[in-house]
């Protein structure tokens, strides 16, 4: 099993991506900059983040001159101020860091004090000065102390009675806004200018040359979290000395500005520039944008076969395979890194089992690339549930090499054609583990004969998988589809391997998804999202387990809604990949949920693309109305 977090050990050879990024962030001339770090939900930005701090941070010719602050952008979505979030947790950050001496730890001490009165300032002029002029009001009339002494003074040129009839009144925000405007202008400039000062004496105060901040996880953010933390970036913290990099998916954080713009969109509907405001947006703020390139068949195929060795070997024996695959890549970047570089090692001793599984594999990288979109997360999830169902195989006694590389095959078939895969079950069910129409089918596919009789099957994918060795046909293919039997619509089990707590859980949610939002809402929010990776992998199959059975049923929708809403981690990405599968029988009564989603979404392509798969769908939430969740649901 393989963890599914960010890590420094690269085997996907991104060491190349970092050492690129460095190179920038290592030049002074380049400073400030901020970069932008583009790839989809998976692609392994996160690693890349983390191999680029240790290099900073261990590399002589940058550890001693550097400081690295790493930030997870999901941290800050608990915070009504995310902008200010940031800034303080850089702040600290600062003031905490162990490389600086005791000496210098004083005057960053010092410094830090100072940039924290300057954010105490900001927070009180720039973001809650509605919330707190009028109480600053009611302590000037009740003789308290003075909360904002430029408002104070704006108060007593008023009589209190006349002040009181006025900040009781429904006129009391206009009023302010008025007396103040004068005031306001030039009190922001002058905080932001104090802060950025005062900022650049702290940076200053470390003695360093540089202090570099990683910036992870963007675009799981709230889209008003998403913008907040890019004018954090822009307004007050790009300042000498200083290097951004942010990892996001660029489009979900294009699809957030355009939300957060939409008035201003549609008021410039049709013109060229509004078009691409989301990109205009970002443009203002990344300096440089860096996009992680897709994966090659070559660099799956060492990524899967060094995963591999990573899992079955003891950790000294793979860290010579390890350095010798990063000695291999640096000269051979368009080569595979594969078994037989391994073998040549001389360092294994037999290992029937781990050269058969990897040779295996290697010959199903096509389709493992094609149906798992070349990214690393998925590839590596995918592998995880195949060697969760291969333990089980393994326990109801029916583990070989044949079953296990059969079983491999049908999880294959089972991603990128659900429907061939239920249809091969009921075969399987219907004729004792043996069907005939597989043999015809693998008969056919090895003569690239035309598919006549059952052209659903005429796709290249399949007709690679059905002419891969060893065949379907030559086992008992129950045995196969009883460790698959969590994906089945057929009854034949349900799901295992989850704790009962979760199941509760879960439960408890389902059966309130279309009585109380509230419930859901909350519940998504108190517990869903706390969960850990793993258990909230758990939570997904059960989700989906109840979708992919049932597709008609609202329920599992509104709990994606709930969970996407409340920012549960991935939420939206699975359940982009889940509606895939069902998106044509999928019931009207999800429309409202569609086009909330849509609208959050800064009208996602992606969305899109799939909502047109369903023709009353589309009709409905593209049509021109009024109409909200509520009354849609």
């Amino acid at each position: 099993m393989w963890s599914d977090t960010e890590t420094t050990t690269d085997l996907l050879g991104y060491t190349v991506h970092a050492n690129l990024l460095k190179q920038v962030i290592m030049s002074e001339q380049n400073l400030p900059v901020t970069i932008g770090l583009y790839g989809d939900w998976g692609s392994g930005k996160s690693s890349i983040l983390k191999i680029l701090e240790e290099r900073i941070q261990n590399d002589a010719d940058s550890k001693d001159d550097s400081i690295v602050i790493y930030f997870d952008g999901w941290s800050f979505e608990s915070f009504d101020d995310a902008k200010m979030a940031l800034i303080q947790g850089i702040v600290d950050k600062l003031e905490e860091n162990e490389k600086l001496t005791e000496n210098i730890k004083s005057k960053v001490k010092e410094a830090a004090k100072t940039v924290k009165d300057k954010i105490l300032s900001m927070r009180t002029l720039l973001w809650f000065m509605k919330s707190l002029i009028i109480p600053a009001g009611t302590a000037y009339l009740t003789g308290g102390a003075s909360i904002i002494p430029s408002v104070m003074s704006i108060f007593r040129s008023f009589d209190k009675g006349q002040l009181a009839e006025i900040l009781t009144s429904d006129k009391a925000e206009s009023f302010l806004e008025e007396a103040l405007n004068t005031n306001i202008k030039e009190n922001q400039f002058s905080a932001v200018r104090e802060f950025r000062e005062a900022f650049e004496k702290l940076i200053d105060a470390t003695g360093k040359k540089r202090v570099v901040i990683l910036i992870d996880d963007l675009d799981r953010c709230l889209p008003e979290h998403i913008i907040e933390n890019l004018e954090a970036i822009k307004l007050f913290l790009n300042v000498k000395n200083t290097a951004f990099v942010i990892a996001a998916d660029q489009n979900i954080v294009s699809g957030a500005i355009r939300r957060q713009y939409k008035d201003m969109i549609d008021l410039n509907e049709g013109q060229e520039s509004s078009r691409g405001i989301g990109q205009e947006y970002m443009d203002k703020f990344i300096q440089i944008p860096y996009s992680i390139p897709k994966l090659s068949d070559q660099e799956i195929e060492t990524y899967v076969t060094l995963l591999f060795c990573q899992s079955m070997l003891e950790k000294e024996t793979f860290e010579v395979i390890y350095n010798d695959y990063q000695s291999f890549i640096l000269a051979n970047k368009f080569e595979t890194y594969g078994w037989a570089n391994i073998k040549a090692l001389q360092v294994i001793k037999e290992s029937e089992d781990l050269e058969n599984i990897v040779t295996f594999i290697v010959r199903c990288t096509s389709s493992i690339s094609k149906n798992l979109h070349r990214n690393p997360r998925l590839i590596k999830r995918f592998l995880n549930a195949f060697e969760l169902r291969t333990q089980l195989l393994k326990q109801s006694g029916n583990l070989d090499d044949t079953n296990r590389f059969v079983l491999l095959k049908l999880m294959l078939l089972e991603m990128s054609h659900p429907k061939l895969f239920r249809q091969l079950s009921e075969w399987t069910m219907n004729e004792k583990g043996h069907p005939t129409e597989i043999k015809d089918l693998e008969k056919a596919a090895s003569e690239d004969d035309s598919f006549e009789k059952y052209p659903e099957w005429n796709d290249k994918v399949v007709k690679d998988l059905l002419n891969i060795d060893p065949k379907f046909s030559s086992v008992d293919l129950r045995e196969i589809y009883w460790v698959s039997r969590d994906k089945l619509v057929d009854g034949m089990g349900g799901i295992t391997l989850i704790s009962a707590k979760l199941k509760k859980l879960f439960a408890e949610i389902y059966s309130k998804a279309n009585l109380s939002d509230t419930t859901v809402e909350n519940k998504c929010r108190s517990d869903v999202k706390n969960l850990n990776d793993n258990e909230l992998d758990n939570f997904y199959d059960l989700l989906n387990d109840k979708l992919f059975s049932d597709p008609e049923q609202k329920q599992p929708y509104v709990i994606y809604y709930y969970m996407i809403k409340v920012g549960v981690k991935g939420a939206y990405e699975k359940f982009l990949e889940s509606f895939a599968r069902v998106v044509e029988k999928a019931p009207l009564s999800i429309g409202g949920l569609l086009k909330q989603l849509l609208s959050s979404r800064g009208n996602d392509p992606k969305l899109n693309d799939l909502i047109e798969k369903n023709k009353i769908l589309k009709r409905f939430v593209h049509r021109k109305d009024d109409g909200n969740l509520e009354k849609n649901r």
